[in-house]
């Protein structure tokens, strides 16, 4: 039986993934929504499939919202593709690190998306959000609001990982609950659904990582945590997974897969 590494989880000082401490504490750390760990993929990458999407959306009159922008990396994917895109997000740091040298085209503002937004009805064409808050959920009108008839709503959302990657670390990472693909495909079905919007496309699928040292299977988990904890699960952690990490690398490093769930909706 594999050893059982100790659960950063279970340590008073863990902070909840996408919290509003979680998010408030990456952005003190690092500024944006950035990934710290080091690693290659196969192509191609959930984030380029999410753009293709977007950008079969667009002309150059095209008015867009991001919902839950972070730093607007992602966001100025579509600076020279739109009229304007609009990217919003409740962390005043990531909005800070957005703002630096953004083009013309390109506005960002903190806000709250589950408050009521401040653009007049029929405002966009495409409102879209990557790992960010759904507009389109029960009890929140304003995605409806603001977006145009016949406008296209676009979420793109990971869903966890694993491809060995929590059998090789025990403890460290837990399993996935049985028919967990299953289950998250009936969830954004639901989400779907519910949203009152037509059904353009659902597609729940993987992406192939390769993490390229054993400190980045730390560094994954431990993604928007506080440093004294991350000392911690360094000192109790690094030896073993130093050693899994060796006997399953192949030479690109070790194979993880990442699961993800995309959802595109017309308004109607």
């Amino acid at each position: 039986m594999p050893k059982l590494l100790f659960d950063p989880m279970k340590h008073p000082d863990w902070i909840p993934p996408q919290t509003t401490a979680w998010y408030a504490n990456l952005a003190l750390e690092t500024g944006g929504y950035k990934y710290p760990w080091k690693s290659v993929f196969d192509e191609p990458r959930a984030e380029v499939i999410f753009a293709d999407k977007i950008a079969a959306c667009l002309h150059e009159n095209s008015r867009v919202l991001d919902v839950g922008c972070g730093h607007g990396e992602f966001t100025r994917t579509f600076a020279c593709r739109a009229k304007e895109v609009v990217g919003i997000d409740a962390v005043e740091g990531y909005i800070a690190s957005a703002k630096e040298g953004a083009a013309k085209s390109l506005t960002f503002l903190v806000m709250d998306a589950e408050e009521p937004l401040p653009f007049p009805v029929d405002s966009f064409d495409v409102v879209y959000t990557k790992k960010g808050p759904w507009l389109f959920h029960k009890g929140n009108d304003e995605g409806h609001r603001v977006i145009k008839p016949g406008g296209m709503a676009l979420g793109l959302y990971h869903c966890g990982t694993d491809g060995g990657l929590r059998s090789h670390f025990p403890g460290l990472y837990s399993p996935l609950p049985d028919n967990y693909l299953g289950e998250i495909k009936a969830k954004f079905e639901r989400q779907l659904s519910e949203s009152n919007l037509q059904k353009v496309e659902l597609q729940i699928f993987e992406e192939v990582e390769y993490l390229s040292r054993p400190e980045d299977v730390l560094i994954k988990k431990c993604f928007g945590q506080k440093e004294t904890l991350k000392e911690v699960v360094w000192q109790e952690c690094l030896k073993d997974v130093e050693e899994i990490f060796l006997r399953h690398a192949t030479s690109r490093g070790l194979k993880v897969v990442n699961y993800h769930a995309l959802m595109i909706g017309r308004a109607t």
